[in-house]
């Protein structure tokens, strides 16, 4: 019942509208009675901030931060970097219900502290992981690279291709937003990462 409200909130986000959320919409959608919201989350920002992190978690599954072992060669290295770039925008494009919420969520983070603190959390996790592994291949390569920089610079590539195509700005499509990603990180290493065999 709980993950019920959760998904309805997140789709009512993305079809309805921050305003349009209400918990009348919410429980509708998820078909149960509206007391259930105050039995389950206690307040309406309670279930956002579970929204949020069911959102956020969607997101480092898709990256992969929930796997971070180190790998053991440097192919393997750019391998994980360049499989983590490249199904982000393939595992996003079929779910457009979670594509928008986030711009809702976004927008909500500036109103309410536990979403911002939320939001400011992930993303700092989503730098440092993807600036380490960034890091690391310049490592194995016998470079050095600024951690934080290239993790910053990464994920405002990719979260601002995404936008771009989510908006359906000309020409940015899922084949090009991975493209513009990886040249990005090609760039930073001095040559592209090693592509998987066959």
């Amino acid at each position: 019942m709980r993950a019920r409200l959760v998904e309805a909130t997140i789709a009512s986000i993305a079809q309805d509208g921050l305003a349009g959320a209400s918990i009348e919409k919410i429980t509708r959608r998820a078909g149960v009675s509206r007391g259930l919201v105050r039995h389950y989350f206690g307040a309406k920002s309670n279930l956002l901030a579970e929204a949020f992190q069911r959102l956020a978690q969607d997101f480092r599954e898709m990256l992969g931060l929930d796997h971070p072992d180190a790998p053991e060669s440097d192919r393997a290295a750019e391998l994980r970097l360049r499989r983590n770039i490249l199904p982000m925008f393939d595992r996003l494009e079929p779910a457009p219900d979670r594509q928008y919420a986030w711009f809702g969520f976004w927008a909500l983070a500036r109103s309410e502290p536990q979403i911002e603190r939320l939001n400011h959390a992930l993303y700092e996790e989503i730098v440092a992981y993807l600036g380490g592994q960034i890091a690391d291949v310049a490592a194995r390569r016998g470079q050095e690279v600024d951690a934080a920089a290239a993790g910053r610079g990464l994920a405002a590539m990719m979260e601002g291709a995404w936008v771009h195509s989510i908006i359906g700005v000309e020409g940015m499509t899922v084949p090009e937003a991975q493209r513009l990603s990886l040249d990005y990180v090609a760039r930073l290493l001095g040559g592209e990462l090693a592509l998987e065999s066959g």
